[in-house]
């Protein structure tokens, strides 16, 4: 027997989807003619006869305002969704859209199908989630702006309580967000918008509101006695509700709400205004958008222009083809924590895209460090997200400063010479004690040779687990088999077992401790017994630089990490600072915040590519070229020095 129920659940939904915006209105609006005396078309003409030529002009104007600034909405909103088609023609597809939809009623219906419709290239599938997109994050931020005009206006009893709930709630619901940025709902995984993203949407709602109410309150009749701040909050709430009925043009809704809210003046008053209101900010731009739906090709040509990036030819390469030559080696961490080889031009830098930032590890790889701030940021905005370099060199960070970034000192890296490293002296009085215990102890460490001992290697590390719980991570390495057989590997081994292992990012001037891994049982000193034959092995291959990783080093690292800063310290390093740099203090503490909720909650371990350095060195002549291998690409004067050396001071 056939089961008719779905398909009859399906037709009633639908019938629901349409009749329900109708029913809202005709309800309105019947409690609007049993709260009030509704005016005749008679009086309603004759106060619109009141409302000065100069007023027509200026709510035209804010008209013209609220539609452009609803246009830079839809254009955060693309690039939240990555289309592709941000631009010119998009935004004015976005005016065009909310101008048909919104007085067609069926938001999400019309919405969608007018974007379809002006946008060549654009799915219905990607309609629709634009049209969803803008509704509901602008839903979010006309809940905030009601929030602070109820606070800022008290306009009925109880309205600071009111608004200060909402407050919380925003608060608590962006907070959830930056904590948990995806959303997963069954197969479907959805993304929510940056703090960058939820920013710039904000501002656009509070342009695109603010301005609407100043065309409402600009058509009011003279003797209304209305008051633009008695006005705003009013018309907020007001338009919330017409766009959760979705009636057409917010029909009964919009009127029900504002005269209720506005029950201490003159009815007529307030419905004149809104019928010179719906002309001029309904009617209108209606008009125009049909125009538009008719004939597309009137918004002009379908391709955007091409921006910065394409002018300087900009690419990605995966990160298992990160470069060998390359100034930094702890790059390298781009392998397993999802980034990517980002090039802008000539210069190359380690990338990663989270939900909030676009963060440039270390120095560039290659290239110019100067000539990648502009294009890096640019690239960061194209996604909706804010931009840094994180743990750059003095000499990028003065660089930065001199671009107009922020900067901050974060850390130091603890960096040693092999070639010229010596256990005597009194500074290093711990490190022969710490090397003698392990001696004693029947300690050897050994170079890892052919093929890593994987399995127990992984019960290392789960023993390192046990006792010291999750480790960090998108910063840090974490182990993986794939990961950690493209690095220099060196085993602790007591009684023909592997009781830790010390792993190192490779480059051809640098290597640079990663992986630290003993277990309960290991004796004192073996940690420091491994980076000593990491060191022996680097100056047989004549590296110039080995880093033992960086430590914080800020206002408050004394309070962290102080056996980690000990043990470096018994190798008596050079502690060479390193820096955070953003355009702005807001990016800068985006960015801090999004580094250390990736640092403490990481993503699952991403399994690592086999290593094939590609050779990315730009076309420059073989002095510039050796010059970036060395310096990161920061040719800089003896003014320059003095400069890095007062910020190393700092």
């Amino acid at each position: 027997m056939l089961n008719f129920k779905p398909a009859v659940r399906a037709a009633a939904s639908k019938v629901l989807r349409v009749t329900l915006p109708i029913a809202s209105a005709v309800l309105c609006l019947w409690l609007l003619t049993r709260s009030i005396q509704l005016p005749s078309i008679g009086e309603l003409t004759s106060l619109m006869s009141q409302i000065p030529i100069l007023n027509w002009l200026g709510a035209a104007f804010a008209t013209l305002v609220s539609f452009w600034s609803l246009g830079r909405y839809d254009s955060v909103a693309h690039r939240h969704l990555d289309t592709g088609l941000d631009g010119p023609r998009a935004r004015l597809a976005g005016m065009a859209a909310i101008g048909f939809s919104q007085t067609a009623g069926f938001g999400i219906f019309t919405g969608t199908f007018a974007r379809w419709r002006l946008l060549p290239g654009l799915s219905p599938v990607q309609a629709a989630q634009l049209t969803a997109l803008t509704g509901l994050t602008f839903m979010a931020a006309l809940a905030v702006i009601c929030a602070v005009a109820l606070v800022a206006w008290s306009p009925f009893p109880y309205a600071i309580p009111v608004g200060l709930f909402l407050m919380l709630g925003c608060g608590l619901a962006c907070a959830a967000t930056f904590v948990f940025p995806t959303l997963k709902i069954g197969q479907h995984v959805f993304r929510w918008p940056s703090f960058t993203a939820m920013s710039a949407l904000t501002f656009w709602a509070i342009v695109d509101v603010t301005a609407a109410g100043a065309a409402l309150w600009l058509l009011l009749p003279p003797d209304s006695g209305i008051a633009l701040t008695t006005l705003l909050p009013a018309y907020f709430m007001a338009l919330g509700l017409a766009i959760i009925s979705s009636s057409p043009g917010g029909t009964g809704p919009l009127e029900l709400t504002l005269v209720s809210l506005l029950s201490g003046y003159e009815a007529a008053s307030v419905l004149a205004g809104l019928f010179a209101f719906r002309i001029v900010y309904y009617l209108v731009p209606v008009a125009i958008s049909s125009i538009f739906l008719t004939r597309p090709a009137l918004l002009g040509g379908t391709s955007p222009k091409p921006d910065m990036l394409d002018e300087i030819g900009a690419r990605k390469e995966a990160a298992h083809r990160i470069p060998f030559g390359r100034p930094r080696s702890e790059t390298a961490v781009i392998r397993q924590n999802g980034g990517h080889v980002q090039s802008f031009g000539l210069n190359q830098l380690a990338l990663l895209d989270t939900p909030q930032i676009s963060v440039a590890f270390f120095d560039p790889i290659s290239g110019y460090a100067q000539e990648t701030f502009a294009p890096l940021r640019h690239y960061a905005r194209s996604r909706n997200a804010a931009a840094c370099f994180y743990k750059c060199s003095p000499r990028v960070a003065l660089a930065a400063r001199k671009s107009g970034w922020r900067v901050l000192r974060i850390a130091a890296d603890a960096i040693i010479d092999p070639i010229s490293f010596s256990e005597s002296g009194s500074d290093k009085r711990q490190l022969r004690r710490k090397l003698r215990h392990a001696e004693k102890s029947g300690i050897q460490v050994r170079p890892a040779a052919g093929t890593l001992p994987i399995a127990q290697l992984a019960q290392v590390d789960r023993n390192w687990h046990a006792a010291h719980g999750i480790a960090h991570g998108t910063t840090m390495g974490q182990f993986e088999a794939g990961y950690i057989q493209g690095q220099r590997v060196f085993l602790a081994w007591k009684n023909n077992t592997i009781i830790g292992f010390a792993s190192f990012h490779v480059a051809d001037q640098e290597w640079c401790l990663d992986l630290i891994r003993m277990g309960p049982d290991a004796p004192d000193g073996t940690g420091h017994a491994m980076i000593r034959a990491a060191i022996e092995a680097a100056k047989s291959e004549d590296v110039p630089r080995l880093s033992l990783a960086a430590v914080p080093d800020h206002r408050f690292a004394h309070r962290v990490e102080r056996g980690l800063r000990r043990f470096k310290a018994c190798f008596a390093p050079t502690w060479q600072p390193l820096y955070i740099a953003a355009p702005n203090w807001g990016h800068l503490t985006l960015s801090l915040a999004e580094l250390i909720r990736l640092v403490h909650r990481p993503l699952p371990v991403q399994p690592a590519a086999e290593w094939q350095p590609a050779d990315l060195a730009p076309e420059h002549d073989s002095d510039a070229a050796a010059t970036i291998g060395k310096t990161g690409g920061d040719i800089h004067n003896k003014d320059e020095e003095n400069e890095i050396v007062f910020m190393r001071r700092a």
